[in-house]
């Protein structure tokens, strides 16, 4: 800021940075100006008064390229009158010839009505590069001294006025300051967003024009269990996360659990071990809690150092405004994010899901003798269940159901390890038991560190031998209809992942004509209805004699599976994957 006065008539010319801070230095130095002239004390007040107006308006309003342009006032004291000019880079607005009163409800108009009142005459000069306000005030002559008695009383009335107005022009700046923060931080905001860069400066800004010395914002984390630091002014301070558990001496923590502010000064310091001390034990400030919605977003510690006085009325009014604006902004960031990740994570399972599918056969082969019917259904929108039917080119097939244990894309990625391994050694297929050892062998590493298992099961259907070759790891037993009999092939064998060198069994059944056969996994028969009872196995294998004694084809026993299940449910969402194949004797 830069002064230079000239004498004949007295004059000063002061130029200062188009900020609010300024305005209010720049105010003073007009005002010791005028007393160095011999102005009277009332005069001088009405000055500053109409000056500070007249500045705050050219520090609000200038715009975005005037805001790096200086603010000029030019005061000239005559033998008769006063006449200031204050030279803004607004945009300008139309001076009005006798400013009226606004309402009380209405906030702009009151700053051009108390210039008026308080100056003799007044003209706005407008042009394309700045505008120049100019005001002018008579000087009023020598009055008689006051009677003697009435001396102390006048001086008592002074002294409260100016008290008035200093309190008066120092609440109408503080809500400038407070409001053209709120204006600048949105109109930034729009622009580059809430990003942590974003945050910390406009923080810097903000104890800039708080006249602070330092702060500290910690965030609440997800679980709302703790206090996470965010932003610091000074690198390198914030140390570990705060639990909201505990560090019950903690300003910042009580601020959080109490919903108030937490003040801090030399009447009630910093306890020992406090994280706001490393900022100076001696440090006087407060911390105030951000809430939007009911739920904690923050707290916000804003201090002095040691020595320093609290802050005013409007400092705290511009902090405490400014703090609980960027906690709305900052939980409208998380929740932004919360839905971005919460559609890519629904469209990743869109295409897992699709992926998934379309590992699954479309249509299962065609082999002489009998027919093939599969189903498929998970809980969610991928699943850990499979099946898959691999003819091995001489009419026979083989058969494989798979659990993975769990749901999601876990389960799917296992699954899909699974079918690939399967699909790998097809030549292994007439050999249930050997295959399914070879399977747990190449998966169990994978399997025993994400600590998982699969349960499975193989079935080869010879048509060469008529017969049915099973191993399991762990499954269902698998279910024959035959001869008015439902009959359960039971193979021992613990399931993938559970044990490295685990041995799988071969067992051997006889095909029967008309027979009907169900491999399946638990979702089929651990399916609940609205009451909380499960299917079980007895509906199951009724359903499958039924089928089989009325002769019908697979895609017919498929269906009354799956109308089974459905109508026991009633519309209950799956409790867990499911699948199943069917195996009908076509003789």
């Amino acid at each position: 800021m830069e002064t230079v006065r000239i004498h004949r008539p007295p004059s000063c010319c002061i130029t200062l940075p188009c900020e609010l801070r300024s305005a209010r230095e720049a105010c003073r130095r007009v005002r010791d100006f005028l007393a160095e002239t011999g102005l009277p004390t009332p005069e001088q007040e009405a000055w500053e008064l109409a000056l500070a107006e007249a500045v705050n308006n050219a520090v609000l309003y200038a715009t975005p390229v005037g805001r790096s342009q200086p603010v000029r006032i030019d005061m000239t004291v005559g033998e008769s009158s006063v006449e200031a000019r204050v030279t803004d880079h607004t945009p300008g607005f139309d001076w009005p010839e006798q400013a009226e009163l606004p309402e009380a409800e209405i906030e702009s108009g009151r700053g051009v009505f108390l210039m008026q009142q308080l100056t003799d005459e007044s003209a706005y000069l407008r042009s394309r590069r700045e505008n120049c306000l100019v005001l002018r005030r008579a000087r009023t002559g020598a009055s008689p001294p006051p009677p003697p008695s009435s001396i102390p009383g006048l001086q008592k009335d002074l002294a409260e006025a100016r008290h008035t107005l200093d309190l008066m022009t120092e609440e109408l700046a503080s809500s400038y300051e407070s409001l053209s923060t709120m204006f600048r931080f949105s109109a930034e905001l729009h622009t580059d967003g809430v990003s942590d860069e974003f945050v910390r400066r406009w923080l810097d800004h903000l104890i800039s024009i708080t006249e602070a010395d330092w702060y500290i914002l910690r965030l609440a984390g997800r679980d709302g269990q703790d206090l996470k630091t965010a932003a610091a002014s000074l690198p390198g301070h914030g140390g570990e996360a705060l639990s909201l558990r505990s560090a019950k001496g903690s300003v910042e923590i009580r601020s959080a659990t109490r919903r108030v502010d937490v003040w801090f000064d030399a009447q009630a310091p910093l306890q020992a071990g406090d994280p706001l001390a490393e900022f100076g034990p001696d440090s006087c400030g407060f911390a105030h809690p951000l809430f939007v919605n009911d739920s904690l977003v923050g707290v916000l510690a804003v201090g002095r150092r040691s020595g320093a006085h609290q802050f005013e009325a409007g400092q705290l009014s511009v902090i405490q405004t400014f703090a609980d604006f960027l906690g709305i902004q900052i939980r409208n960031r998380q929740f932004q994010q919360e839905q971005v990740q919460s559609r890519l994570l629904t469209r990743e399972l869109e295409i897992a899901s699709t992926i998934q599918r379309s590992l699954l056969p479309e249509q299962l082969p065609v082999v002489p003798h009998f027919s093939l019917a599969g189903f498929y259904r998970s809980a969610r929108q991928v699943g850990g269940d499979y099946y898959d039917a691999l003819p091995t080119g001489d009419g026979s097939v083989l058969l494989v159901v798979a659990d993975v244990m769990g749901k999601g894309l876990p389960a799917a990625l296992f699954a899909l390890m699974f079918r690939s391994l399967v699909r790998a050694r097809s030549d292994l297929a007439p050999r249930p038991g050997e295959f399914m050892t070879w399977l747990n062998r190449n998966l169990f590493r994978e399997l025993d560190r994400a600590d998982m298992f699969i349960t499975a099961q193989l079935v080869f259907v010879d048509h060469h031998h008529g017969e049915i070759l099973v191993a399991s790891a762990g499954h269902h037993p698998l279910l024959v209809a035959r001869e008015g009999e439902v009959h359960e092939v039971v193979t021992s064998g613990a399931p993938l992942g559970v044990m490295k060198d685990e041995p799988y069994q071969t067992a051997h059944c006889a095909w029967r004509r008309g027979g009907r056969t169900l491999m399946f996994t638990d979702g089929l028969v651990e399916a609940h209805n609205p009451a909380g009872e499960r299917l079980g196995y007895d509906p199951v294998k009724s359903a499958l004699l039924a089928g089989a004694q009325a002769g019908e084809s697979s895609e017919d026993l498929q269906r009354r599976l799956v109308s089974l299940l459905l109508d026991f449910e009633q519309d209950k969402l799956p409790f867990d994957d499911t699948a199943f194949i069917i195996i009908a004797d076509k003789t």
